[in-house]
């Protein structure tokens, strides 16, 4: 979700080229893991796992 507000941020800040610059340089490259490597996380969570522990203690 979070890269979906810096695509919105960044669009923002294209639209007012006359007042700043942007230089994404190694960032761009990073937030791109970053999003892959939470795609993975999330593909491979399986909440059943965590109420089949809780049920064991209770």
């Amino acid at each position: 979700m979070v890269d979906i507000y810096v695509v919105a941020i960044l669009a923002g800040l294209v639209n007012l080229d006359s007042l700043s610059t942007i230089q994404p340089g190694i960032g761009v490259a990073f937030f791109g893991g970053v999003v892959v490597i939470t795609m993975f996380a999330a593909f491979s969570f399986d909440p059943r796992l965590l109420w089949d522990n809780s049920e064991r203690f209770i």
